[in-house]
């Protein structure tokens, strides 16, 4: 917003008054008011203070002056700006300001309070070379045109991407004749599986942590296709980390393995330490030339197998 450079604005608009001062804190206050006139404020309560008798002193005209100006405008001034100290508040600051004893109530202005006093108040000097100020940093602000947010397609429901899944996978079954590649098969019931995952993921509570099948890191972190059958298949993986690296966890869940569910083991890959034994442990089994004959000499076979997800 551009405000044109004179005073009249300040004097004559509520909202552009507040506008004025609303990015200025008590400190950048005080530096405003200061360079008109010298001006002190007593700490109390952790800001800064002044009486209607030391504001009105400030802006040389008199305590009634800047009285009738608040009971005026008094609907203006937010609650960091004024306020009246009775009771105990009272009793705490007397000193700190330096009231008198028979004083019942005061009321007290902060140095934003006092800025704006000086957009109201007119038949003052001072006043008038703190709106020049003012009005003088507010030019100096530049005005930024904030640029539009991307246009992004929205993201589907989980429920129609299932279902247009579910049709394509119709589709792609009659025409190659009824049964998929059985990997391909896997991929797909996988993709869904985690599509429902992620969808009952956003209901809960969010959580920092991470937990995958040894398979899944492999396939998702490391990029490393974990073929089906052969001397490096998923099952001899899975079993490979559980007997050459048990201190990487035991927590076993129920997941969607060949469309039912099954008990796997997963692992904590939120966990740098965890994800960094795991890529050890994968790097190694790929890297060893029969990794069977490594479990069966190790006697991994002989104990009840999990399946490994």
């Amino acid at each position: 917003m551009t405000l044109p450079l004179n005073q009249s604005v300040l004097l004559e608009s509520r909202t552009l008054r507040t506008s004025a001062i609303t990015n200025f804190s008590d400190d950048r206050a005080l530096e405003i008011l200061t360079k008109a006139k010298a001006i002190i404020f007593a700490v109390w309560g952790g800001s800064g203070w002044a009486t209607t008798a030391q504001i009105a002193e400030y802006f040389e005209v008199t305590e009634s002056a800047v009285k009738e100006l608040h009971r005026v405008n008094g609907a203006e001034f937010r609650d960091l700006e004024t306020k009246t100290l009775t009771g105990k508040e009272l009793r705490d600051a007397r000193q700190k300001l330096c009231l008198p004893s028979k004083t019942s109530q005061v009321r007290v202005f902060s140095a934003l309070g006092t800025l704006r006093i000086a957009m109201l108040l007119q038949q003052s000097e001072i006043a008038a070379q703190v709106r020049t100020i003012i009005l003088d940093l507010v030019a100096a602000v530049p005005t930024v045109t904030p640029e539009p947010p991307p246009i992004t397609a929205p993201a589907l429901p989980v429920e129609q991407r299932l279902h247009t899944l579910v049709l394509a996978m119709k589709t792609l079954a009659e025409l190659t004749g009824g049964r998929l590649n059985p990997y391909m098969e896997q991929q797909v019931k996988d993709y869904a599986a985690n599509l429902l995952a992620e969808h009952n993921r956003k209901m809960l509570t969010p959580s920092k942590e991470h937990w995958l099948g040894v398979v899944n890191f492999a396939e998702s972190e490391l990029g490393r296709k974990v073929p089906l059958s052969g001397s490096h298949y998923r099952g001899h993986l899975g079993t490979w980390v559980r007997t050459f690296y048990p201190h990487l966890g035991s927590r076993q869940e129920d997941r969607l393995v060949n469309g039912t569910q099954q008990s796997v083991y997963v692992y904590a890959c939120h966990d740098q330490v965890v994800a960094a034994g795991l890529t050890k442990a994968i790097d190694e089994f790929f890297a060893h030339p029969n990794p069977a004959a490594a479990l069966r000499q190790a006697r991994a076979f002989s104990k009840k197998a999990v399946v490994t997800a």
